[in-house]
């Protein structure tokens, strides 16, 4: 699985190169699950029923889909130990699971726009990615959810998905990108969710837990090859300030991301128009939430950096396995 992977991870970053940017663009198989759990929230969760009510049925829908995942996830996997040619299934699978070339892309048309002074289509190009209505949003916010995107969507979409892919193969992966999809539509904690997602939260903060360490020592790391940043302050951040994010892992990512940058992040996050939550601002003392695009340039240095960690984790993890 680990060298599939690490093949996966180099034809991947070839075929991104070479593709055109495709708006709003989502892995497959992740947004089927996600438009698959918005549809089971809008029928299922409906606002006179009781919380217990909402919990039970929200679960119910979680397994069932935990379960319609791992029967996906095996019958990619069977192929690939009884054909010769079955490998070529995985490898399909997990261009419908994985992408680092996407974020990478979204952050350069948003660079782009900034560069032309169009905060509105810079915002537009990031609105996708994020539950936060960004309209009307100034041009420091908008950098501020961008680099908070990147943090975020390297664990997401790179590394926990590679992780578990490499672990467990096929079933893994599909587990993982299931309950993150789902996290993300029927998981937020806003009034409307809270008791709906309890099920798809839980599962997907521990499908996280070892792959969001990863990463944030990732992250940590890289900030050596970024001008201006600090690894030591990147982990002095995140222990001293990443507790109190709903989704603890987030809270990893997004404080070391800061920390190494020295800028400030977080505050209040808005999952809707009516509803927003007060998180702490996070960074160091000197650092500022006023962004500007060279804050953004250096946050996208730390990609490249992060997608070479990863292929380092998948062949040591080769070498170590021969």
């Amino acid at each position: 699985m680990a060298l599939l992977a690490l093949v996966f991870l180099i034809l991947h970053l070839g075929a991104g190169l070479a593709l055109p940017y495709k708006p709003g663009f989502l892995p497959y198989y992740y947004r089927w699950m996600e438009e698959s759990g918005r549809d089971f929230e809008k029928r299922l969760n409906r606002a006179e029923r009781s919380p217990t009510a909402r919990a039970v049925r929200g679960g119910i829908v979680g397994v069932l889909m935990g379960i319609l995942s791992g029967i996906i996830g095996y019958f990619v996997y069977y192929p690939a130990q009884h054909f010769h040619y079955g490998f070529i299934l995985e490898l399909i699978f997990l261009s419908c699971c994985v992408t680092f070339m996407t974020p990478m892309k979204v952050v350069k048309q948003i660079q782009k726009h900034l560069a032309k002074d169009d905060v509105k289509s810079a915002a537009l190009v990031l609105q996708p990615y994020t539950p936060e209505p960004l309209a009307g949003e100034d041009i420091h916010t908008v950098i501020r959810k961008t680099i908070e995107f990147i943090a975020i969507s390297l664990n997401q979409w790179l590394l926990a998905p590679i992780f578990w892919f490499v672990l467990t193969g096929p079933v893994g992966l599909a587990l993982y990108v299931t309950y993150s999809a789902l996290r993300q539509t029927m998981g937020l904690p806003d009034p409307r969710r809270k008791a709906f997602g309890k099920l798809v939260r839980f599962a997907d903060m521990v499908l996280n837990l070892v792959p969001a360490m990863f990463s944030t020592f990732f992250l940590t790391i890289s900030a050596l090859f970024v001008t201006r940043s600090s690894p030591w302050r990147a982990a002095l951040t995140v222990y001293q300030q990443s507790r109190g994010y709903f989704f603890y892992y987030q809270g990893w990512l997004i404080t070391a991301v800061a920390g190494g940058l020295g800028i400030t992040l977080g505050g209040p996050i808005r999952y809707s128009a009516e509803y927003s939550e007060n998180h702490e601002w996070v960074g160091p003392p000197e650092g500022s939430a006023r962004l500007i695009p060279q804050d953004l340039l250096r946050a996208s240095l730390l990609q490249y950096v992060f997608f070479m960690c990863t292929i380092l984790l998948v062949s040591v993890f080769i070498i170590v396995n021969t």
